[in-house]
């Protein structure tokens, strides 16, 4: 991956663009998926809808910060330490913040409304935005928590970039390729995955949170280290480019796992005691599908997705916008949605079409102001032709 040209970089911009596009139809489906309770609920549940959900969470998120990773790779290949920081900042940092000031209190105050715990204005709300932590509470940055640990992750993980870069760290990532193209491949790269899920998840499950969300760091804080060494190494991405295939084959299976296990009752809500014997066996196989499916993915996106197009060329302009913007037009478009009286997929329809057309044009608008497009990111390009 290593290697030059529009090739390599056109299957990167489409993967996150297709990510992009995932996430945000998980965000959809979340308003009826009867294992989650999501800000905005509609009271009659779809497991179809929730299998949508359970299906992608294992390796959605990790594929877009190890999109992340590899594109940190080309940012430093030609930015100083400072220079490239500074990139963070004003690339991540002050979305986060200004994000959170302006996108989240709607989504937090329509929340309130709908269950009944605040009954004002929206303006009467606005100072109780920060009463409290969320859920409890009401502040929170919600889906810009993906923001705040991409930002510690690119500072935290800076001086181990660099050291790659160097002649000790190239003859580090050299045995990796050697070690990925025998007997058990990339797979034996599922293993620090495997291990964090198994002794990180019973003591920290899920929050979301930057101080206490380990777990989710563990899986994350890997995918981010594995992007930037994917790019590094040309002989890693050859050997996806031979294995993609077995990867996929194993993601299926352990897909189909998940499946029978939600179907009969057994996932997500009756995980298994931490550390028994079943316990360490469902974070064995949730690590090894969400490697695979990385794996999988990226082979399939090296191998057909590299086209330069003007829907790319588009997506790489509003990319980051689409990202920071679609939730709140969701969550206002669900408040409405929900409330009304017809089947669920009636209702997802119409919160499906009315969210997709709701968040380009949002997106579209606050573009077009100076101010905002600075503050929430919408300047920056998603290419790495322009990082």
């Amino acid at each position: 991956m290593a290697t030059s040209g529009r090739q390599r970089i056109a299957y990167v911009d489409w993967l996150r663009t297709l990510a992009m596009v995932g996430v945000f139809a998980i965000h959809v489906c979340e308003v009826f998926n009867p294992w989650d309770e999501w800000h905005i609920r509609n009271a009659e549940r779809s497991r179809v809808l929730g299998e949508i959900v359970v299906l992608m969470a294992p390796w959605i998120m990790p594929l877009f910060i190890l999109l992340a990773g590899l594109s940190a790779w080309y940012s430093l290949s030609h930015r100083s330490n400072a220079a490239y920081v500074a990139q963070r900042v004003s690339r991540v940092l002050v979305p986060l913040v200004v994000g959170t000031l302006l996108l989240v209190p709607p989504q937090v105050y329509l929340e309130r409304r709908l269950r009944g715990q605040f009954q004002g204005s929206f303006l009467a709300f606005l100072p109780h935005f920060f009463d409290g932590i969320y859920p409890r509470g009401n502040f929170s940055w919600h889906h810009l928590w993906f923001l705040a640990h991409l930002f510690a992750y690119s500072i935290i993980a800076l001086p181990l970039f660099r050291y790659l870069r160097s002649e000790n760290g190239r003859k580090w990532l050299a045995r990796l390729v050697r070690f990925s193209g025998g007997r058990f491949g990339l797979l034996w790269l599922a293993l620090p995955l495997i291990l964090e899920r198994q002794l990180l998840w019973g003591v920290a499950p899920e929050r979301h949170m930057l101080t206490s969300d380990w777990s989710n760091h563990a899986l994350l804080f890997v995918a981010y280290v594995y992007g930037y060494v994917l790019a590094a190494q040309a002989g890693l991405g050859r050997a996806i480019d031979a294995q993609w295939r077995r990867a996929l084959a194993l993601a299926s299976v352990t897909t189909g796992l998940l499946v029978v296990g939600t179907w009969t009752d057994v996932l997500p809500g009756k995980l298994p005691p931490p550390y028994s014997g079943v316990y360490l066996a469902f974070w064995t196989l949730y690590a090894v599908g969400a490697w695979a499916w990385m794996v999988a993915v990226l082979g399939m996106g090296r191998r057909w997705l590299t086209r330069e197009t003007a829907a790319l060329g588009y997506a790489r302009e509003v990319g980051y916008g689409l990202y920071v913007v679609h939730q709140p037009i969701i969550v206002a478009v669900a408040f409405v949605v929900v409330q009304q009286r017809a089947g669920v997929a009636v209702k997802f329809a119409e919160l499906l079409v009315l969210s997709v057309v709701g968040t380009v044009l949002a997106t579209e608008l606050l573009r077009r102001v100076p101010v905002v497009r600075g503050a929430l990111g919408f300047s920056h390009s998603g290419s790495l032709t322009r990082r």
